[in-house]
């Protein structure tokens, strides 16, 4: 699948502004200016309210702030880049200098987490990262994108399997454990928002009792990295970093074969 699927030439820009919600603002007039969307207010009212829901800075200097709305009837898209990184609380705690913004329909919403899942990919790789740190000009940027884009698409098709980030080895841990983790980070939360917690804390201290020490281990870890160490699978991928799922650790999650990690982000993965 090409590049110009998702963005054309005239869709990676330079982006000056210093703080989020600026460049939110930056990016949307920008959409405008090419004449993409018409009502700017809406657009930016809708991007600011998704953020708010959830922080869109997935890791490795890359943020993927993103509406899906009725509103429009194409995918609609623009990649900036920061003269000067910003602080954006992503998932890794580094600052964020690459921001990919899209606007899209709801039944869209797979072509969206392709895109999403390729730039993850790109952006996750020290190598290739190290080839975009080392452009300034838009068109080159872009010029790398499409280059990386079709490599992806090459890759996917082949069906190869990559476990970039898969650092962690929880098999044989049984998937009754992931049961026992959502109730304990339930009650951390609870412990959290009580001023008298100290029955709270016994709880605690007896489920902590019945969980695996290496799931224990890594959920503690884990709580540490992020607000939510969970995510729900959604059209075959993580929704906590958008990143598709391979069809094996779909399956296993599907039969309960024990807990399942995001190769990508390292959440625990859900099916609802």
């Amino acid at each position: 699948m090409n590049l110009d699927n998702f963005l054309s030439k005239n869709q990676v820009i330079k982006l000056k502004a210093a703080e989020k919600q600026l460049v939110f603002k930056e990016m949307i007039e920008r959409l405008h200016e090419l004449g993409h969307i018409e009502n700017k207010e809406r657009y930016y009212a809708q991007i600011v309210h998704r953020e708010s829901l959830e922080n869109t800075g997935i890791g490795n200097g890359l943020a993927i702030p993103h509406a899906r709305t009725e509103s429009v009837t194409d995918f609609i898209s623009i990649f900036g880049v920061l003269e000067n990184p910003i602080d954006y609380q992503s998932i890794d705690g580094k600052p964020v200098r690459y921001i990919l913004l899209s606007l899209f329909p709801t039944i869209m919403s797979t072509k969206y987490l392709y895109l999403i899942g390729m730039m993850a990919r790109i952006f996750s790789n020290k190598a290739k990262k190290k080839l975009f740190e080392e452009e300034t000009a838009p068109g080159k940027i872009y010029t790398l994108l499409k280059k990386e884009s079709l490599s992806y698409f090459e890759a996917i098709s082949s069906k190869e399997k990559t476990t970039v980030g898969q650092s962690e080895n929880l098999s044989g841990v049984p998937s009754s454990d992931l049961d026992l983790l959502i109730r304990l980070d339930r009650l951390y939360q609870m412990c959290e928002s009580e001023k008298n917690s100290e029955s709270l804390l016994v709880k605690i201290d007896a489920i902590k009792k019945l969980i695996d020490n290496r799931s224990l281990t890594y959920y503690e870890r884990m709580r540490k990295k992020s607000s939510n160490p969970f995510a729900i699978v959604e059209k075959n991928s993580c929704a906590g970093c958008h990143m598709e799922i391979p069809p094996i650790y779909l399956k296993q999650i599907k039969d309960r074969q024990g807990i399942q990690l995001c190769t990508h982000c390292g959440r625990f993965l859900i099916i609802i």
